[in-house]
């Protein structure tokens, strides 16, 4: 018996374990996203002002609150903002466990659930985002686990991180109240102290909900989608893991979803209630969200993303354990749930590793902000101007100094954000920024994406001579001067390439000092070279018929290399 259990245990931690390295896997070799950049940036807010930051956007502040903390902790890479979810999507995998343990008294159900969690590409991808679905998970699955063992305590802690980290926790309590009435017989003498742990839950999120009632932003216009939908994009997101396959697998993914629920109906008779707390929580969950997206609903939903159904996954995983073990217990099912099982198991490893395949660093900014912190002295006015990208800007500046060289004076670059002005006067505007300011640095990120922003341009353009610009993709560094003589002070410093791989379609940029040459050498042989009479940002293109391999950067006597992948051979012919 002992040597079961140790057995058992080495298997639990060997999953674990395997849930860890999956998620923290080049967790750090890929930019941060907007919504990722968007956390970072309200977690360095004080925290007043973060709260309230929070307040008017769509979420409640506890991963913020947390976040906060942690990334003084941590710092601010690309891995270490997202290592707050890593832990927690991780030890999400071993509440699945628990959960499923005791919903079906079953080792080998427990072990189906959690080895399936381990491996699902949509709970691996929100394990890797800094953002808090992550944690979510985590605290829905504590809540789920307390509400079934009793542990009121731990309900009321599991539940209010549930609902203070997402709005859709509220689901996840509601599936419990539904539960516990639809078993209220069973728990009369548990009912009180279950009562006060779930009203405690409810007056926190109520005294957040009037805080933040007045301040929350509002999805415009109706719903886009059908209720139906929204069963179709759940079930393809824990059957595929992404909603990409949602019309082409279609008929897949309903026979995996039949099955799943040919399991639980089998379950039924033997545990009713363990059976109906999954059946709620994966059938009747979508319902709740559909009803938000009715137009006389205060905050509704009016398009659903993948990450929506985050805050479900122990219901859902919880539910393919118990389903497929009532399958392997009947001889004639038995063949129907290990191929079902084994596809699935299978399905997720070949998808997991395709997306694994997709993440790798992409440099989009992070020279760029490397250059600028190379070209600027602390005295340099330095202004930017974007199409929305203010998040992944500021995240970007503020690494300056950690990771990337700094400026002239070892302090971080201090710029300021020119205003939009769709709804305002553009020129009186602009005269009352520049007024006494006769040069100054500007960063373009993406400023073509937004409209009105081309009339800030031109107005400096009109105004002012521009007499340094690097191009940066659809990016740009610029020196503008109200003298036409002014020129950029000449430095040798060398920025170095932030990435380690690329692909076609990539640019690979490195800074070097003026008359220096660059050469982009494979295999001993030159394939490109570029050299400009002042200091630049040179970006090499990466394309198609580049061979696979080891490619450098040489500069002088110094080499930077890199690998290019997923290249195509050269074209036959001369």
């Amino acid at each position: 018996m002992q040597r079961r259990v140790f057995n058992n245990t080495i298997f639990i931690v060997f999953l674990l374990l395997l849930a860890f390295s999956l998620r923290i896997l080049d967790a750090g070799n890929w930019s941060v996203r907007f919504d990722e950049a968007l956390s970072v940036w309200e977690a360095q807010m004080g925290f007043l002002e973060m709260t309230e930051f929070t307040a008017r956007d769509v979420h409640p502040p506890l991963y913020f609150w947390i976040l906060h903390i942690w990334l003084r902790l941590v710092g601010s890479s690309e891995f270490a903002v997202r290592s707050l979810s890593i832990f927690c999507g991780t030890l999400s995998t071993l509440t699945i466990y628990s959960l499923t343990w005791q919903l079906s008294k079953s080792k080998i159900a427990a072990i189906l659930a959690m080895l399936l969690v381990t491996l699902s590409p949509f709970h691996i991808h929100w394990s890797q985002d800094a953002r808090m679905y992550a944690l979510t998970m985590f605290c829905a699955g504590i809540a789920v686990y307390a509400h079934w063992r009793g542990w009121n305590r731990m309900l009321a802690l599991g539940g209010i991180g549930m609902v203070l980290s997402h709005y859709f926790g509220v689901i996840v309590v509601g599936v419990l109240i539904l539960h516990r009435l639809f078993h209220y017989r069973e728990h009369r003498r548990g009912n009180r102290p279950w009562i006060i742990a779930i009203a405690f839950i409810l007056v926190v999120i109520m005294v957040w909900g009037v805080y933040a009632i007045g301040l929350i932003r509002k999805d415009p216009g109706f719903a886009t989608f059908d209720p139906a939908f929204t069963f179709q994009l759940m079930v393809t997101l824990f059957t595929f893991g992404e909603p990409n396959f949602l019309y082409s697998h279609f008929p897949y993914i309903l026979v995996v979803t039949a099955i799943f629920f040919v399991g639980l109906a089998l379950n039924w008779h033997e545990h009713r209630r363990a059976t109906s707390l999954v059946v709620f929580g994966a059938a009747l969950s979508p319902i709740f969200i559909a009803l938000l997206a009715l137009p006389f609903v205060p905050v509704h939903v009016n398009s659903l993303q993948e990450r929506h159904f985050a805050i479900f996954s122990p219901f859902v995983f919880t539910g393919y354990g118990i389903g497929f073990l009532a399958l392997l217990r009947r001889r004639r099912l038995t063949w129907v749930g290990i191929i079902t099982c084994a596809g699935l198991l299978v399905l997720y490893t070949v998808l997991t590793a395709e997306r694994r395949d997709e993440h790798y660093f992409k440099d989009d900014y992070r020279t760029m902000m490397a250059a600028v912190a190379a070209l600027t002295d602390a005295d340099d006015t330095v202004f930017y101007i974007s199409g929305g990208r203010k998040p992944v800007i500021y995240y970007h500046l503020e690494r300056v100094g950690y990771d990337v060289p700094k400026n002239a004076h070892a302090e971080l670059v201090n710029v300021k954000g020119i205003p939009r002005s769709s709804h305002q006067d553009v020129s009186a505007t602009m005269e009352w920024i520049f007024a006494g300011i006769d040069r100054f640095w500007l960063i373009e990120i993406e400023a073509h994406l937004d409209e009105p922003l081309d009339a800030p341009l031109q107005w400096i353009k009109d105004n002012f001579f521009r007499i340094y610009h690097i191009p940066v993709a659809w990016n740009a560094i610029s020196l503008y001067s109200s003298d036409e003589t002014d020129s950029v002070a000449e430095i040798d410093t060398i920025v170095p390439p932030m990435i380690t791989e690329a692909r076609p379609g990539d640019q690979v940029r490195i800074g070097v000092p003026a008359g220096a040459t660059v050469d982009l050498v494979h295999s001993g042989q030159t394939v490109d070279s570029h050299s400009a009479e002042t200091w630049m940002l040179h970006q090499f293109d990466i394309y198609p018929f580049y061979f696979n391999g080891i490619y450098e950067l040489r500069v002088a006597d110094r080499s930077y290399p890199f690998v290019i992948t997923h290249s195509q051979d050269f074209p036959d012919g001369p």
